[in-house]
């Protein structure tokens, strides 16, 4: 499992100098990663293992503050649980984010979504910005970063790599759509542990929030982890008061920005790069079609 679901380009790898920024002086601590087709950031796996750990961090750091920190924009720092991989690297990061979808003390295995691709922090000088991750693996918190290709699936270099996804593949989105009013909300996935903080521990019914991850089954209905009011919390899915769909483009941009809140510039570009390429694909059709009559 890469950082990304599809392809990745690498414009810039590990220990690159020669850095746009800094006067060419700037030594390259992890390898920046462009999702092609997904802006999805995802806990990668090791060389092809499923690895797992806890996230320690999850913020942005205000520039004023005077920590480096602040380069990385919005970011997420896992910490590997031990015994796992044979390297030395103990803590993972994910930087530049437009949205972290995680908080500190969240157990996270391969696959789990993190954070959404963005140009936060000093990825935001870049001549012109791109979003992108740049991904870094060190050993220690305060230590440099080490190679990170066991982690990135590929090789330490500029280029292409991965599979384009087909369109159905990276429409896999959920969302939980309240369908009662009896639907209750939970810190955790525990029935005890209704959130009477959020409406009287009650989610609205006739609305859809963004479903980040199923973590697990019990009773014959399942746990989704999601997002109310830009906030994780749990649900129960339960046949009589909720549902687990897949939206539209355009629906689940309007769900997102909902419960999200916020700048939308990052969701915008998405709705528009799925527009774009469901226009393009009618246009193929249409052309399939025109060739057709005309034989």
């Amino acid at each position: 499992m890469a950082i990304f679901k599809g392809r990745v380009r690498v414009r810039y790898g590990y220990s690159r100098w020669g850095y746009t920024r800094n006067n060419g002086k700037g030594w390259h601590g992890g390898s920046d990663e462009e999702g092609l087709d997904s802006t999805t950031i995802r806990m990668p796996d090791y060389k092809g293992k499923s690895i797992s750990g806890r996230v320690v961090t999850a913020r942005k750091v205000d520039r004023s503050t005077g920590s480096k920190t602040w380069e990385w924009g919005w970011y997420v720092c896992v910490e590997l649980d031990a015994g796992q991989t044979p390297d030395a690297v103990n803590y993972l990061y994910f930087c530049h984010n437009a949205r972290n979808l995680v908080s500190v003390g969240q157990r996270v295995k391969s696959g789990d979504a993190l954070a959404v691709m963005g140009s936060t922090g000093n990825a935001a000088l870049a001549s012109p910005p791109f979003a992108h991750c740049h991904f870094e693996v060190r050993a220690t918190a305060a230590g440099a970063g080490l190679d990170p290709t066991a982690y990135t699936g590929h090789p330490n270099a500029v280029g292409t790599y991965g599979e384009a996804l087909n369109e159905t593949e990276e429409s896999d989105m959920k969302f939980l759509e309240v369908t009662s009013g009896k639907c209750e909300v939970f810190t955790a996935p525990d029935v005890n542990a209704v959130d009477k903080y959020y409406n009287g521990g009650k989610l609205t019914e006739g609305v859809c929030y963004p479903v980040q991850a199923e973590v697990g089954s019990s009773g014959g209905y399942s746990w989704v982890r999601i997002f109310v009011a830009g906030v994780q919390r749990y649900a129960a899915v339960l046949a009589d008061r909720c549902q687990l769909v897949t939206l539209s483009p355009g629906d689940a941009f309007a769900a997102c920005v909902a419960q999200g809140g916020g700048d939308t510039a990052e969701l915008e570009k998405q709705l528009a790069e799925a527009n774009a390429r469901a226009d393009e694909a009618d246009k193929r059709l249409a052309d399939v079609k025109s060739y057709v009559a005309g034989v």
